[in-house]
């Protein structure tokens, strides 16, 4: 084979420079997508944000009055929730900040009543998220394909359908049965652990990887009880 001249190699080199960093741009696809093409993705997830912070600092409250109330079982269950909700908001908040966007400070509006009413509550705005809420939003997030906020989107979505048996027997028996209700909780031998990663909530040591995003056990965190 011929020796490439010196200006050869020069050209060569040049033209190699030029077709890398397209090939690159190709290859990485979505990373490289002008932060303003997801405009109607940090709308929703502002919203789903606003969402998961209620949720959070209603938990906030509904942990000091159970205490109050002397139901250390449906306190402590309120305080993990609080703490998967908030990685949900944090998670969001991050997406967010990564494609641009903003979280604006707003006062969130937090209704504490007694603790049969709060369960109530709870279990009501737990089924409206996994029937209505995250359903509609994955619909509507979905053209804009920023698959960071569909996978955290549905990893939402699942961590509260983790819960939507106990959540359904809830809404139907503590009204007239909040007594019986109460004290099965108050029963039950709980242990909290929250995936870091997720908000995946388990009530037991976790054993194996995380089944909502496959991380391992080393993201779950302990929840001490509230004090």
């Amino acid at each position: 084979m011929d020796k490439f001249s010196r200006r050869e190699f020069f050209y060569l080199s040049a033209s190699l420079s030029l077709i890398f960093p397209l090939h690159a741009y190709a290859m990485n696809g979505e990373n490289n997508k002008p932060k303003n093409d997801y405009p109607n993705t940090i709308l929703l997830l502002k919203q789903a944000f606003n969402t998961e912070m209620i949720a959070h600092e209603h938990y906030l409250g509904y942990v000091e009055k159970a205490l109050a109330e002397k139901y250390p079982n449906i306190s402590y269950m309120f305080y993990a929730f609080s703490f998967s909700e908030k990685i949900h908001a944090d998670n969001y908040k991050n997406i967010i900040s990564k494609l641009g966007g903003k979280i604006e400070k707003a006062v969130l509006p937090i209704d504490v009543l007694d603790t049969k009413s709060n369960l109530q509550k709870a279990a009501e705005k737990e089924l409206e998220k996994i029937e209505k809420f995250y359903p509609k939003l994955l619909q509507n997030i979905e053209p804009e394909s920023c698959e960071e906020a569909i996978i955290n989107c549905m990893y939402s979505l699942k961590s509260h359908r983790q819960h939507e048996e106990k959540a359904r027997e809830i809404k139907r028996y503590s009204g007239l049965f909040f007594g019986s209700v109460a004290s099965h909780i108050e029963e039950m031998n709980l242990d909290f652990h929250v995936c870091k990663i997720c908000g995946s909530t388990i009530d037991k040591v976790p054993e194996l990887p995380c089944e909502i995003c496959n991380r391992s056990v080393s993201h779950y965190k302990k929840i001490n009880r509230p004090v």
